[in-house]
């Protein structure tokens, strides 16, 4: 498949230039209502959102983790009609993993107002092309990546959380016009580097036992998914243009 580097600087420039704008979107979030079903101890000390944003080296790995993701992007997409709504998605996507990373909540506030950023910017390249295709498809990754996440939670709503779902559909709205194959790589990359983290993750104290097993009272270990909701997002796109191009 051909590299892409004009794209690529160009998207690495504006990823690392959207970074700048994560503590801002962490610091501007306001708190969530307290959960009165969570039980006493279950998950870590709620950090403020502004004591998060205040951290010191937030900034820098949001302005190399941007640059990174939008040169994969650019050399891999090159100048494609989804690299606005890939791009738009970078800071918010990075604002709510470390969000969810540390305080166990993915905020509607940050997830919602992007539902309609990047329907708008689906539409104007569906315009534009003109192919009404890319709406459609766009429409289809909603609804399918939003109703698995949702059809989770409705199983096990103490494992699937509702801001997984919101998230879910959110990145199936962006994901949809790349294909059905793009969504199914989403949905399993996420699980499988989940799977992957988990053993890191206990040791550093990042994950909670929610429910007692039955061998000696082993327990689930439960990790915040929305990280490796957008991983796995991001990793789809990329490894699935390879194998479509490659």
């Amino acid at each position: 498949m051909e590299w892409h580097l004009i794209p690529a600087a160009a998207c690495a420039a504006i990823g690392a230039a959207s970074g700048l704008l994560v503590p801002r979107i962490i610091g501007s979030t306001p708190e969530p209502e307290p959960d009165p079903e969570e039980k006493p101890g279950e998950y870590p000390d709620k950090i403020p959102y502004a004591e998060l944003a205040a951290r010191p080296r937030l900034t820098v790995g949001s302005v190399v983790a941007g640059g990174l993701a939008g040169a994969a992007l650019g050399v891999v997409l090159g100048w494609s009609w989804a690299l606005p709504w890939l791009l738009v998605l970078l800071p918010v996507g990075t604002a709510l993993a470390v969000i969810d990373y540390v305080t166990w909540y993915l905020p509607s506030r940050i997830i919602r107002p992007a539902y309609a950023v990047v329907g708008v910017l689906v539409l104007v390249a569906s315009a534009a092309r003109p192919d009404w295709r890319y709406a459609a498809a766009s429409a289809l990754g909603f609804v399918l990546i939003g109703g698995y996440y949702g059809i989770l939670r409705f199983i096990s709503p103490r494992m699937m959380a509702g801001g997984d779902v919101r998230l879910g559909a959110l990145l199936g709205l962006a994901l949809g016009p790349f294909g059905v194959m793009t969504l199914l790589l989403s949905v399993l990359l996420a699980a499988v580097s989940m799977l992957v983290a988990l053993p890191a993750m206990r040791l550093l104290g990042n994950t909670v036992k929610r429910e007692e097993g039955v061998l000696g009272g082993l327990g689930r270990r439960h990790l915040p998914f929305g990280p490796f909701l957008i991983v796995g997002a991001l990793l789809a796109v990329l490894l699935g243009q390879v194998l479509v191009l490659g």
